[in-house]
């Protein structure tokens, strides 16, 4: 019985009713030490408690009586004390401090309820201390400059005990600057001991008239007005008002001409009803406006705004998508930066083409605002992909998702950030609006060759994205709204400050940012995880424990999506792209058959270890490059390759090359003849396949090597010394040929179907 000891009682109405020990009872108001109840007449009661009875056991109680508090608490606990659900309200009568009650609370009627607790138990405290046995108005006006001197720092201990159940903590602390008189002191005394800690709230906020202060009939017009005027065309409320007055005037009108009509008929009409009439006037735009926003909320939106927008802002959502692994779902968009840089027009040329740049009207003397992509994991909240663009395109839609498909730690290091961007893993599904960019025939292809279902956000659900509208606004927030150059959302807000003047950034500026804030802040931030984790501890653990992501595609279908489509000739070398050969055995076998033939490729500018060619319709065949330097490196990287040995030749070397071919070929023009005439013999298919063989014979490529068998003949013949024993005899699959005398003054002209000359 701790909770009797502390003062757990409970209030019951005036009136309501309930069985104890099976006896109908009804409360009828509270003692001192308990409640007065009714015991009423039940013919169906037994077992009466002996507590229940009169004088004579044999005869049941009938009349009023008081229940002590410690028996009330008992039946409810154990089940004795039944209350009608339908007739009682319970209200704890503890008298201690309820943090929990405050919290719940607005600030005001918060503030109001600890500020009378501390007073009463400062004035209880003091009472205590001085030896105040009843408290009286002439002794506590004695204690009132006590109370208020040690009143603040009780205010602010009991402000502590609330401020961390609070979402969000007081803005002010009241504190009276003048003592509560001592009646007022008395009467929060009497209500803390009668009705608990919860009796010493202040209800005044729902004081006032709540009555329709209207006539019936201009009410009637005020709402019908309302229901006709208060649409989607979102009329404004003086239209609203002027419609409803002339409603009002008219109404007056016809009722005062009906009265003129029964006094011209000869009717007596009282000054009552005259009276009355002059009671017809028009509400104040006040009145009316009050009235329009006295409508439910979901009224009020459904009307102004429509289901439409009340779906896609107001809609209750739970717990939102469910996402159970990383990759299961991404989510891309682009956002207009609000934020001005300065381009070059030179990389504009570069970036979109002259046509585009032509039809944009862009001559590059001003800074331009960029479009920001990003695609973004929904499980785990780390960015994947990030491009900026001067303009929104399926292009820029296709390079952030390839972005997604790669390890960007080195962009990462080249912008200067300290962490590893490597999160790398091919989405399940990709989650979009309904963009252009993202609805285009292009992207369904591109996500259809990557195995990626390309999905469309339901129209005015707009919390299934919210992830991704979260990262722009707090990119915005965080950073491009701290850097000189800003674009406003509005021209108003914007007033004098040119943008465009105190841009200070350049493209790869803005770029560098950006990037170091993605993986350097966004990545780490605990904010942007779940759970108190970070993006990364979320990708580390999904990576180390959990289901991991679906493996990329291979460098072969990198290749063949995201690369560009060329056409080249080839060579004996094979094909050339950005000075680097390609070819392979089985491709130089079709070449042989048609050398002049041109040959659609699929080169990708990010790994140039391989290229796709596309030797007959619809089938590709996959090169690799033959310089060992290209393989796994990008174009840019072996651009600046071959830069820095350029860089590094001699000039004078060159020169002497020169020279050196101008003498060479002065000489050939004098020792060739004009003109030679070669006879050529028909070949067999049989021929051309085994000297076909034999000039493949010893291809190398980087990934293979060369056999002994292929290396034979190679060289020559093999080393041997120079001995009798060890001449050179013919072998016995080759005829002997008898040796031939050359005819002075003789040219031998060469059998191409034999091999020997004649």
């Amino acid at each position: 019985m701790s909770d009797l000891q502390n003062g757990t009682v409970f209030h019951f109405e005036s009136g309501t009713v309930g069985r104890f020990g099976h006896r109908k009872i009804k409360f009828l108001r509270a003692a001192n030490t308990g409640y007065l109840v009714e015991f009423l007449p039940d013919p169906e009661a037994r077992n009466v408690p002996e507590t229940l009875r009169g004088t004579r056991p044999d005869i049941e109680f009938i009349g009023r009586k008081i229940l002590p508090h410690s028996e009330l608490y008992g039946g409810l606990l154990d089940g004795t004390l039944e209350i009608d659900e339908d007739d009682h309200v319970f209200i704890d009568h503890s008298q201690s401090f309820k943090p929990e009650l405050v919290a719940s609370l607005a600030e005001r009627p918060a503030q109001d309820l600890i500020l009378r607790y501390a007073s009463v138990m400062l004035m209880r405290e003091i009472c205590h201390e001085k030896g105040i046995i009843t408290k009286t108005r002439r002794e506590i006006r004695k204690i009132e400059a006590e109370i208020l001197t040690r009143l603040p720092h009780r205010i602010d201990e009991l402000n502590a005990k609330v401020d961390g159940r609070r979402r969000h903590p007081f803005r002010r602390r009241k504190t009276p600057q003048y003592s509560t008189t001592a009646q007022t002191l008395l009467e929060w005394d009497k209500k803390l001991r009668g009705q608990g800690f919860s009796g010493l709230a202040d209800n005044r906020y729902l004081s006032g008239n709540r009555l329709c202060k209207l006539h019936p009939v201009v009410a009637r017009i005020v709402r019908q007005k309302i229901d006709e005027l208060v649409t989607l065309e979102q009329i404004p409320i003086a239209a609203v008002h002027s419609g409803i007055s002339d409603a009002v005037k008219q109404e007056r009108q016809d009722q005062e001409d009906a009265l003129s009509r029964r006094e011209a008929e000869g009717e007596d009409i009282s000054e009552a009803e005259w009276e009355a009439l002059q009671k017809l006037r028009p509400p104040s735009v006040g009145t009316v406006s009050k009235w329009v926003a006295s409508l439910a909320p979901l009224e009020a939106m459904l009307r102004g705004r429509g289901p439409d927008w009340l779906l896609s802002n107001c809609l209750s959502v739970g717990l939102g998508m469910q996402v159970e692994r990383a990759g299961q779902i991404t989510m891309i968009d682009e956002y207009t930066a609000d934020v001005f840089a300065i381009i070059p027009f030179a990389f504009l040329i570069y970036w979109l083409g002259e046509q585009k740049v032509a039809e944009l009207g862009i001559d590059g003397s001003k800074p331009l605002r960029v479009v920001v992509s990003i695609m973004i994991d929904a499980y785990t909240g780390c960015i994947l992909g990030l491009q900026i663009r001067a303009t929104a395109d399926p292009d820029l839609a296709k390079r952030t998702i390839m972005m997604s498909l790669m390890d960007k730690t080195k962009i990462a290091a080249a912008c200067g950030a300290e962490g590893a961007w490597d999160h790398v893993l091919r989405p399940e599904k990709i989650l979009h609006d309904a963009g252009s960019a993202y609805v285009a025939c292009s992207t369904d292809m591109l996500c259809a060759s990557l195995r990626i279902e390309n999905m469309t956000a339901p129209k005015a659900k707009a919390f299934i994205r919210g992830l991704m509208e979260r990262v722009f606004r707090t990119l915005h927030e965080t950073l491009l709204a701290k850097i000189p150059g800003k674009a406003f959302s509005d021209t108003v807000k914007r007033g004098d400050y040119d943008a465009e003047a105190e841009a200070i950034l350049t493209l790869d500026d803005l770029i560098q940012v950006i990037t170091i804030w993605v993986v350097d802040i966004y990545h780490n931030s605990s904010s942007f995880g779940r759970d108190g984790l970070t993006p990364n501890d979320l990708w580390r653990h999904e990576m180390a424990f959990g289901k991991g992501g679906r493996p990329v595609p291979d460098l072969k279908t990198m290749t063949h999506v995201f690369g560009t489509t060329l056409k080249r000739k080839a060579r004996q070398t094979g094909i050339r792209v950005m000075h680097a050969d390609y070819s392979s055995k089985d491709f130089m076998k079709e070449y042989l058959r048609k050398p002049n033939r041109d040959f659609r490729i699929r080169w990708w500018e990010e790994d140039i270890s391989q290229i796709q060619v596309e030797i007959r319709p619809n089938e590709w065949m996959p090169l690799e490059v033959m310089d060992r330097r290209a393989r796994g490196i990008s174009v840019y990287e072996w651009d600046l390759l071959r830069r820095h040995e350029y860089l590094k030749r001699n000039p004078a070397d060159d020169e002497v090359r020169q020279r050196a071919q101008s003498r060479i070929d002065a000489m050939l023009e004098e020792k060739i003849a004009t003109s030679r005439k070669v006879a050529r013999k028909a070949l067999t298919a049989e021929e051309v396949a085994r000297w076909e063989e034999e000039t493949l014979r010893y291809y190398v490529t980087p990934s293979t090597e060369i056999s002994s068998e292929q290396s034979h003949g190679l060289y020559g013949a093999p080393v041997r010394p120079a001995t009798q024993e060890s001449a050179v005899e013919p072998e016995d699959d080759q005829p002997q040929r008898k040796p031939t005398r050359k005819q002075p003054g003789r040219r031998t002209k060469p059998n191409w179907q034999s091999g020997t000359m004649e």
